[in-house]
């Protein structure tokens, strides 16, 4: 189920991605040809790259495609190798726990502040944080259960 949520999502980030690419171009094309900015395109691109990355975080731990020291599990015993991946696998879902915390604090703290061209509640920029981080973690759950096959990460989609 997991992995079929994070398909779509995976499928939702790129279209998103490419309608930011767009909005880039869009804001050039304004700026350099007509001499008339646009005034939004840039808070919204920034903020969309924040949520694209929050989201995104967990479909790269479920893949095994965050940066790990491949050198430190190919030069020790396997068994020691797997008792390190379950030391880092503890270690991530610790810190995906702290930035929901923080996260969710984070969120009261700019209850009431709006951004600067799009007017948008801040919570709404912000509740990237706390969401991207729970489907880390159960990304980083699922992981401990079903790790990732060795050709995952040629395996993009």
């Amino acid at each position: 189920m997991v992995d079929r949520f994070n398909e779509a999502l995976l499928v939702a980030l790129a279209l998103a991605l490419g309608l930011l690419a767009l909005l880039a171009f869009a804001q050039v094309i304004a700026r350099y040809l007509l001499g008339a900015p646009l005034t939004w395109t840039e808070e919204f691109i920034r903020y969309a790259l924040i949520w694209s990355v929050f989201l995104g975080v967990g479909i790269t731990v479920r893949k095994g495609m965050l940066a790990a020291v491949e050198v430190i599990n190919a030069t020790v015993p396997p068994p020691l190798a797997r008792i390190l991946t379950w030391i880092s696998l503890a270690i991530s879902a610790v810190f995906w726990s702290v930035l929901i915390v923080y996260g969710w604090i984070i969120l009261g703290n700019v209850e009431g502040m709006r951004s600067g061209a799009l007017e948008i509640p801040m919570a709404y920029v912000y509740s990237a944080i706390p969401l991207g981080s729970v489907l880390a973690l159960i990304n980083t759950l699922v992981v401990t259960v079903a790790p990732p096959r060795a050709d995952a990460e040629l395996a993009v989609d």
